[in-house]
């Protein structure tokens, strides 16, 4: 999670392929053997893979690991590019902000610098300002209009694009997921792969993902195998559902969500439940030193209601406690100062029960 403060805005990826540049240790390397055998005439031959692989359910932990260890290493040597690395990084991405040109290329060289002594190099940078390209290699730039936050390594999942010319984020159109027609069927399996290609790490699609949560739920209540098709009423309505995919793509996300010189910071969450799901959101006011209020959507989150029915009081007491957890993630995540904070329900229940007893 970023707030967007600084007119400079940065972005790169690490070097392709980043699992097979961290080697594992000699120790660990039994874990990933492979027996190959040419044909059945020959010997079967042992290999160790010596690089973390991708598809291990370690890969992702090993990676982002050695970044954190390798900025813990040289945080006095390189004490701001350390800081990017703890903070900054998305797995393989890069994103990160300031307000003097100086300093974002300053920070590109000790990130450069640092990833070198580790045998990694960024591949391309971004930006949305022509004088800091102007200090990066040619051959480094992104060429592209648009950078993708999809990780490449295998990940089929729809990502976000940043434009740096309107400094917005846009969902990513995968079109060969999406393409609904009245014959075609769709399965359980389908239905689950499609839910989960829409890639929305801020919640910022949540009223339309829901909808997908909810669809799910109910082919599980009507005990759909993963491999069967679904019934004909069901096929209808998912694939009105598929033509709301294709839209997501033309919503435009401003990264910057906070005022220039803001002199006051402000949070406000929402909560609120229906009987078929709860959500929350946060909304981020900054107040300038002109007496203007800029507000933008921070992050949401939402969740099917539990098959196990619940009243509506219980059902919003459960948002209040997403609300809560959503407050804490993002407030401990975001390095700025938060003058005031408010969170809100419309259940008078729900507040009476905060206030009493835990139990």
């Amino acid at each position: 999670m970023y707030c967007g403060t600084e007119p400079i805005k940065c972005a790169s990826r690490l070097t392709a392929k980043m699992y097979r540049q961290i080697n594992v240790h000699p120790q660990d390397r039994d874990l990933q053997r492979i027996l190959w055998r040419y044909s059945s005439d020959e010997p079967i031959q042992v290999y160790n893979l010596t690089t973390v692989t991708y598809g291990t359910s370690s890969a992702p932990y090993l990676a982002t690991c050695c970044l954190k260890k390798l900025a813990d290493d040289n945080k006095c040597q390189y004490p701001r590019a350390a800081q990017v690395l703890s903070n900054d990084f998305y797995v393989d991405e890069l994103l990160i902000g300031t307000s003097i040109i100086e300093d974002a290329i300053k920070v590109q060289q000790e990130i450069s610098s640092l990833l070198q002594t580790a045998g990694c190099t960024p591949m391309k940078w971004a930006s949305n300002h022509s004088t800091y390209l102007d200090n990066i290699p040619r051959e480094l730039q992104e060429t592209q209009q648009t950078l993708s936050l999809d990780n490449d390594d295998g990940v089929t999942t729809l990502g976000l694009l940043w434009n740096p010319t309107n400094d917005q984020f846009q969902v990513k159109n995968n079109t060969t997921q999406v393409q609904p027609t009245n014959s075609t069927a769709s399965t359980n399996r389908k239905v689950l792969a499609t839910t989960a290609s829409i890639f929305d790490p801020l919640g910022l699609l949540s009223p339309a993902v829901i909808v997908y949560k909810i669809f799910l739920q109910k082919l599980w209540q009507d005990k759909q195998q993963w491999d069967e098709l679904l019934p004909a009423h069901l096929q209808q309505e998912w694939n009105q559902l598929l033509q709301i995919i294709p839209k997501l793509s033309q919503l435009k996300i401003n990264w910057k969500v906070i005022c220039s010189n803001a002199v006051n910071i402000q949070i406000y969450g929402f909560c609120d439940s229906s009987e078929r799901a709860y959500g929350a959101c946060l909304y981020i006011c900054s107040t300038g030193s002109n007496n203007k209020t800029y507000c933008k959507l921070l992050c949401s989150t939402s969740k099917v209601a539990p098959l196990k029915q619940l009243t509506i009081p219980r059902l919003e007491l459960c948002a209040a406690t997403l609300l809560s957890k959503l407050y804490k993630k993002a407030t401990g995540t975001l390095n700025i100062t938060i003058h005031e904070s408010y969170l809100w329900t419309d259940t008078s229940i729900v507040l009476t029960w905060i206030q009493g007893p835990p139990n």
